[in-house]
């Protein structure tokens, strides 16, 4: 069966074709379920990789994936199918996926926002947020609202002549529209620039952008200090009426609680090339030591396999230094759950075209023109001059004669041109695998049974967390109470306990703390020159069983995000 396609974005009826031919191809490894409706009524679906043959999906540790969750960012709806096909096509081939697939599983939501990708996809494209549920109106505000108006697939920029324009066109590169110096007042020619679009009730005169009619922007409706629109603290842009108030964010909220073995959530985004992590509102002071020790290691990782730097949201990723971003996923996944979370920004424009140590979000404020002929440099060679349109005339139906043009957003700006996408999403599924293949899992070490005299036998289950991280992930899982402990539990079969057999010492089920890992231990230096590791990563449970020889008890380990382990032990078996 032909897999997905890497050098174009899908629609929704090809992305569900697309996993549910993983699904029949691979159904030993491949589960497809719908975890909840958009608010237009298309499924958001939830592709669960793991190994049936070696546990239910459930008793492993797991690692989240989603994506799209913004409109337009398509590419992380194609970053997410490329993980899943690399998980297939590298089952049976590759060690590391294979043990990936064995020994965890991976939960992986392709398009959170079905509805807003749809509207980007379209012949006749509109850019939503998020959402395609108007709010906080139902009705068209007035103003300019865009719209591609000669029907070429494209919304693009309208250059209107006005002596009074803010912009006049640069001596470099007469394509390249630049401000007019702060003390300028020649002869011009100076232009106005504005969004492709028409004015709905224009009065001849003013013109200003309308509203946004779907003004909700979903990675702020997650219950991480959200705050509603006009709050004294400013309120937050587009968050809803409240937290999870919007069905794709209350299915993946619900999805990821329901899955308590889940360790690491990563959401994809465009576009900056960077991964981010918590927190949007607090600096990396608010963490737990150990957390951000940890989470500096997994970002160099991410750096080391992507090429893309890992940074802080609130030091290096803020759209207003004097403000905080609240209400996202990756603050919630962290902070009240306690798992390892990060947002990766998929492609940097700026980047490509040989711009280096720029501010990611400054850069939009202001930089230098020489970046802007970097970036034109760029187009024209290596995208064909299909990254910026040449001015070309247009009778705008409002407006009379003016200009569409300018940078063509959408086929680079917020996402990778066709051509480069498999390049840039293909080394982040790595990034992933590596993620799951260091969560905590436990291991059985032994199991034995001793006869302390006549029918009475002690049993003992030793187990070990083989992971890299602990069993409780972070320190913030400890802090929330997010996380239970290992528990050990001893169970003899109905037969037995029919004739008579029983446990007489010891809780049938009984917790054992949490189990370290190997995190952190880089040098022998660590200890000032002096090593001496506990066993912290083991722990044991011991029974009094009174039984004759020849019963069989049944031992389990569990932990939500370590999973299931069994042995059984038969009495007076050598």
């Amino acid at each position: 069966m032909p897999g997905a396609p890497f050098d174009r974005f899908v629609r929704f009826p090809e992305l569900t074709e697309i996993l549910e031919r993983f699904a029949a191809s691979h159904p030993e490894l491949v589960e497809i379920t719908s975890i909840g409706k958009s608010h237009e009524g298309r499924d958001i679906w939830l592709c669960t990789v793991t190994n049936a043959a070696t546990g239910p999906h459930d008793e492993k540790p797991a690692i989240w994936v989603d994506a799209n969750i913004h409109a337009t960012e398509l590419t992380g709806s194609a970053a997410a199918l490329h993980l899943v096909q690399r998980l297939l096509d590298g089952y049976g081939t590759d060690d590391a996926v294979t043990r990936a697939v064995d020994t965890r599983t991976f939960y992986v939501v392709p398009r959170l926002s079905p509805d807003g990708a749809e509207l980007a996809l379209a012949e006749r494209p509109r850019y939503v947020r998020s959402s395609a549920r108007p709010w906080p109106r139902t009705d068209q505000q007035d103003g300019l609202v865009a719209e591609d108006l000669d029907g070429d697939g494209r919304i693009l920029t309208m250059r209107v002549r006005d002596d009074n324009g803010s912009w006049k066109a640069s001596v470099a590169d007469h394509r390249l529209m630049v401000p007019r110096e702060p003390d300028e007042d020649g002869p011009g020619p100076y232009y106005r620039l504005l969004q492709e679009g028409q004015i709905q009730n224009y009065d001849g005169v003013t013109i200003t952008p309308a509203p946004a009619l779907h003004g909700l922007d979903m990675n702020r409706n997650y219950p991480m200090e959200w705050r509603p629109p006009g709050d004294q603290r400013g309120g937050q842009t587009g968050a809803g009426p409240y937290p999870t108030s919007e069905p794709e964010i209350r299915s993946v909220v619900q999805a990821i609680v329901d899955r308590p073995n889940i360790c690491h959530f990563i959401q994809y985004h465009t576009f900056s090339g960077v991964h981010l992590r918590p927190y949007g509102t607090a600096s990396d002071d608010a963490l737990p030591t150990f957390d951000l020790r940890v989470y500096k290691k997994i970002g160099d990782k991410g750096t080391e396999l992507t090429g893309y730097p890992n940074v802080s949201v609130f030091s290096d990723f803020r759209y207003d230094p004097k403000d905080v971003i609240t209400g996202v996923a990756d603050d919630w996944a962290y902070d009240h759950l306690g798992i390892f979370a990060w947002t990766t920004e998929f492609w940097s424009p700026q980047r490509a075209a040989g711009i280096a140590d720029m501010s990611f979000i400054g850069w939009y404020l202001d930089h230098p023109v020489d970046d802007d002929l970097k970036m034109l440099a760029y187009s024209d060679e290596q995208l064909g001059g299909e990254g910026f349109v040449d001015w070309y005339p247009f009778e705008h139906p409002q407006l009379g004669p003016v200009e569409l043009g300018g940078w063509n957003v959408a086929y680079w700006i917020r996402n990778p041109p066709p051509h480069l996408l498999e390049a840039e999403i293909a080394p982040h599924a790595e990034w992933a695998i590596w993620q799951a293949l260091v969560t905590p899992r436990l291991r059985v070490r032994s199991a034995d049974a001793e006869q302390v005299g006549g029918d009475a036998w002690r049993v003992r289950l030793v187990v070990e967390n083989t992971g890299w991280l602990p069993t409780n992930v972070t320190q913030k899982a400890l802090e929330r109470n997010a996380v239970r402990p290992v528990e050990m539990e001893i169970a003899l079969s109905d037969d037995a306990v029919a004739g008579g057999a029983e446990v007489v010492g010891g809780d049938l089920r009984r917790e054992v703390g949490q189990l370290a890992g190997r995190v952190l231990k880089s040098s022998m230096f660590g200890g000032f020159g002096t090593v001496s590791e506990s066993t912290s990563d083991r722990a044991k449970a011991d029974w009094v069983v009174r039984a004759p020889a020849g019963t069989v008890a049944a031992l389990v380990a569990r932990h939500p995000r370590a999973g299931t382990v069994r042995a059984t032990v038969t009495l007076g078996d050598a």
